[in-house]
């Protein structure tokens, strides 16, 4: 059992390093790709990054499993953001004037709090992946978006006294539904193109998640609230 659990430990850590090189790597062609665009059209480009954390909303969850009766409770999540794997955000958009196309990756987190007798641990923490393509809207020092994507989820629970192993999906990474997200940023001019940031986020997703013999259906509605830096190249 302890070589069983230090094998899904290391299992795990390397599916977290292959998720943040892909996450590095998406980010840094799709801004570059943004940037040319820019440098052709007389647009202006942005990239941010932020750290921050939700509060998420008590909702009904279920979670079934074959040959079990079905456990409906009320949910009560607590984000811990500054726990591993941590809370953050990233963005890259594209402008033309005063509207544009924004690309925003959410890392959420929801660790349950109350647990029904027959769950030991029930967390979406590597976490629950928000990606989203919005239409953006300037308006002097702030902006809108409203935006809809998927939802990437590396679940971890024990039901029942079975763990879930992380052999199935990505690294233990699967598509488990989709969210749709508004957000309102206030940018602060430091110098040149760079940004100071205050954003605000509201999201309402709805993930089903792999139990060992059967499934969790898990909506998630949550505010976010981020600070952080950018940097915008081109006009604006």
């Amino acid at each position: 059992m302890p070589e069983l659990m230090e094998r899904l430990r290391v299992r795990q850590r390397w599916s977290e390093l292959s998720l943040d090189m892909f996450r590095f790597v998406a980010f840094a062609l799709v801004a570059a790709g943004l940037t040319a665009s820019a440098a052709s059209a007389q647009t202006s480009v942005e990239a941010q990054a932020f750290l921050g954390s939700a509060l998420s909303a008590p909702l009904p969850i279920s979670i079934r499993q074959d040959g079990q009766p079905d456990l409906d409770f009320t949910a009560r999540w607590a984000t811990k953001p500054g726990r591993p794997t941590r809370y953050y955000a990233w963005r890259v958009g594209i402008w033309r004037g005063n509207r544009g196309w924004r690309l925003d990756h959410t890392h959420h987190k929801l660790y349950l709090k109350n647990f029904p007798p027959e769950v030991q641990e029930f967390r979406i923490t590597n976490g629950f992946n928000i990606f989203t393509v919005s239409r953006a809207f300037r308006r002097n020092h702030l902006t809108y978006s409203l935006g809809a994507g998927p939802v990437l989820t590396f679940p971890i629970n024990t039901v029942r006294g079975k763990p879930l192993d992380h052999d199935r999906g990505w690294g233990g990474y699967v598509l488990g539904g989709g969210s749709v997200i508004a957000m309102v940023t206030r940018e602060f001019g430091i110098v040149g193109g760079l940004v100071a940031n205050l954003d605000a986020r509201g999201s309402a997703s709805y993930v089903r998640i792999p139990v060992v013999d059967g499934h969790a259906s898990v909506p998630n509605a949550a505010v976010h609230l981020h600070a952080g830096l950018g940097y915008r190249f081109g006009k604006r």
